[in-house]
């Protein structure tokens, strides 16, 4: 384990250093001997600064395996919606160019947006509630598309779906909805994503260790795909040997269907370390606290979007965010209700008490070498408890 502190203004208990960083060693030992995942980071802090990061294990099983540092990118799958997607809308939502309200139906040309499409509007796509299905393998066809061609074909498969229910009424967390505001954002931005996300927050905000993995050859299942710029070359965790890539996944997008886009996409593709994470987050959440900001955005959107929506009863689902669950919470017990968060497929994860102003990053690859693995479950809670015991222990 390689652990840091610094301090800061929230009150934390005299023995917090050497109390939080045994009891994660101990848990964090007995998950990697288990292999719930080859190796982990995690990173504790307030709005004002990094109080804790640590790393466990290793990039993967095999011998040419190294020890994970503060520096290896994760393959963060779904972070990608609330980091990425939901910031973007953020930006339109506080200069005016995107109501929430507003349907997809003047978005998009009518010979490819079906009538129970129309009335969808971007909040429900951002809640999780439009109506569309949670995942189809659209990777299955699209890799023989033209590459070009590829996001507007699969536009055209997502608006082409029979809806679960009429747009309002159910909650379905879907990676679907979320190719959809991938073409509406790139619609708006006249960008790819990564290029809107790169100028408009990486950049400002000085981030370099968040981003995109650019794909510039997708010709098939099987070819191994060429990377947009790998210079200078980086530490990666692995992931997934893919059955239907035929190899085992290093510093290339786990999701399939991403992969096909090239691995830029509203629902995944991004990477990143823990402290690439908090520097985004932190910036978000000094806007919500009403501090200075580095990008256009008001405290106000940024409070709108995380805040739990209730546009379905019993949803627990914010604009682009989660909030924690009754019962059974990934982010287990001890976080308030005014916390948000997301969790990623590949075993990444992140949680933010709003009323503590304490945030966690956990970041693994629990997909290696295979994705049924699902230690991660029953992983993720004891983590969260054991971090907020530490934390609020009164002895």
């Amino acid at each position: 384990m390689t652990a840091h502190f610094t301090a800061c203004s929230v009150p934390l208990p005299d023995n917090l250093p050497s109390r939080l960083g045994a009891r994660l060693d101990t848990l964090f030992q007995d998950a990697v001997a288990q292999r719930c995942f080859s190796g982990a980071s995690v990173l504790l802090a307030n709005p004002q600064s990094v109080l804790f990061e640590a790393t466990y294990g290793t990039t993967g099983y095999g011998p040419e395996s190294v020890p994970i540092s503060l520096h290896t990118r994760f393959d963060l799958a779904s972070l990608t919606k609330p980091l990425v997607t939901a910031s973007l809308c953020m930006l339109l939502a506080a200069t005016g160019e995107l109501d929430l309200e507003g349907t997809l139906e003047p978005l998009f040309p009518s010979d490819i947006l079906f009538h129970d499409k129309k009335p969808i509007t971007i909040r429900q796509l951002l809640n999780h509630c439009s109506g569309l299905p949670p995942y189809r393998p659209y990777y299955e066809k699209l890799i023989h598309t033209p590459q070009t061609d590829r996001p507007d074909t699969l536009l055209e498969w997502v608006l082409a779906e029979p809806l679960l229910a009429p747009p309002g009424e159910i909650a379905c967390y879907s990676d679907l909805g979320y190719v959809v505001l991938q073409e509406m954002l790139r619609v708006h931005y006249q960008v790819p994503l990564d290029e809107a996300f790169s100028r408009y927050f990486l950049e400002p905000l000085g981030i370099r260790e968040l981003g995109f993995r650019r794909l510039e050859n997708v010709r098939d299942a099987v070819t191994r795909p060429e990377f947009a710029a790998d210079r200078n070359p980086l530490q990666f965790a692995q992931t997934e040997f893919c059955p239907w890539r035929k190899r085992l996944l290093e510093g290339e997008v786990h999701d399939e269907n991403a992969y096909c886009l090239g691995g830029v996409a509203g629902h995944a593709g991004l990477f990143g370390t823990a402290r690439g994470i908090y520097d985004l987050l932190r910036a978000l959440w000094n806007i919500h606290n009403g501090g200075d900001a580095s990008v256009a955005l008001a405290p106000s959107v940024v409070r709108a979007f995380w805040m739990r929506q209730n546009l379905v009863p019993e949803s627990s689902w914010a604009l682009g965010f989660d909030t924690p669950s009754a019962a059974g919470s990934s982010a287990g017990a001890r976080f308030s209700s005014r916390s948000i968060g997301h969790l990623g497929f590949t075993g990444t994860s992140f949680w933010m008490d709003l009323e503590r102003e304490i945030l966690v990053i956990l970041l693994t690859n629990r997909v290696h070498p295979t994705r049924t693995n699902d230690r991660i479950k029953l992983f993720r809670p004891v983590f969260h408890d054991t971090v907020m015991d530490c934390l609020y222990a009164r002895s």
